[in-house]
């Protein structure tokens, strides 16, 4: 009888681009939402735009990179997107694509606007089919990624990114306290529904890190309530996003409890959400102390942000992403 251990299960092989796996989406939308607060950074303390500029472009080519591998899957397969809609990091990283898209749009508008507002419609109208697709789910009982967690803040708040966008295109503005009214709403019951386990503690440790896109919707829903004028809506949002960011701050330790996975990319977007809205409510209030407190959460979130999305796409090259998140295959 062999006393060796069986050898370690390696990654199914599996053809080029076809088991791309959406959880790198969240990782990379963290690293578009870094470049959206630096650009925020220059306006508020007038720092040069250029090293901001290079660093957009450097994170735009690979966000064009990860959409053409995602598309080539979807080309092999058509309805292999809605076999990754079905779990929780295919789902999550597949709204993470769409809103990036929105973000991306503000990020071209100054320079490219035809490819800005393409960006801006589709990711807009990509994230109410799938936000709708899940509703529908939900409703049905036949929703088969498990309870709700913070994630599902993606898929129903997500659309909180297309006021800046469309602000910056000046396209449907007069539409946007509205849609900005829903997304404050879905926020609050998203949170309500799945803020349990960092209330006491009882979460799994693999989904912890889920529980700091909580912070994502109260920085998004502030600034865009300040850069459209709402000063009660943008006050309460910026006031409610740091004391998660505090909560959070506290309990670090229980959140990285568990090993590095994909879902760590929760650590990114949600705290550049946070640090733009300190920035913005810094020009909109006149406040001086916000101002200083987004320099400090924009500079800790440059110093690890980079890291985690480097070591998610690490584990997509070596088929490990797609294999923990079970990805599906084209």
């Amino acid at each position: 009888m062999s006393h060796f251990p069986p050898p370690p299960q390696l990654p199914q092989k599996v053809g080029l681009f076809r088991r791309v796996p959406p959880a790198i989406f969240p990782a990379v939308l963290g690293l578009l939402g870094l470049v959206a607060a630096w650009r925020r950074a220059v306006d508020v303390f007038g720092f040069p735009t250029a090293p901001v500029d290079l660093a957009a472009g450097m994170v735009s080519l690979l966000f064009a990179y990860c959409l053409v591998a995602y598309g080539a899957k979807f080309f092999f397969r058509p309805g292999v997107m809605l076999d990754d809609l079905k779990t929780l990091p295919g789902r999550t990283g597949l709204a993470a694509l769409f809103i990036g898209l929105m973000v991306e749009a503000a990020i071209l508008a100054p320079m490219a606007r035809g490819l800005a507002l393409a960006c801006l419609v589709v990711g807009f109208l990509g994230l109410l089919g799938i936000a709708l697709r899940v509703l529908v789910q939900r409703l049905s009982g036949t929703d088969t990624s498990g309870p709700v967690t913070p994630a599902m803040h993606l898929v129903f708040v997500g659309f909180i990114l297309a006021p800046g966008a469309a602000l910056t295109l000046d396209v449907v503005t007069g539409t946007l306290p509205w849609l900005i009214g829903y997304c404050a709403a879905a926020a609050v019951v998203v949170t309500a529904v799945s803020v349990r386990p960092l209330l006491t503690g009882e979460g799994q440790p693999p989904l912890r890190p889920l529980q700091v896109i909580q912070l994502a919707p109260a920085g998004f829903v502030a600034g865009a309530a300040m850069l459209t004028g709402q000063t009660l809506l943008g006050a309460i949002s910026l006031i409610w996003a740091a004391v998660l960011a505090a909560i959070f701050l506290v309990r670090i330790r229980w959140l990285t409890e568990g090993e590095f996975s994909g879902f760590w990319s929760a650590f990114t977007f949600p705290v550049t959400a946070f640090a733009g809205a300190l920035l913005i409510g810094s020009q909109y209030f006149d406040m001086e102390v916000l101002r200083y407190l987004g320099a400090i959460v924009l500079v800790a979130a440059t110093l690890y942000i980079p890291a985690i999305a480097y070591r998610v796409l690490k584990l997509w090259a070596k088929g490990m992403l797609a294999a923990k998140t079970n990805a599906a295959i084209a």
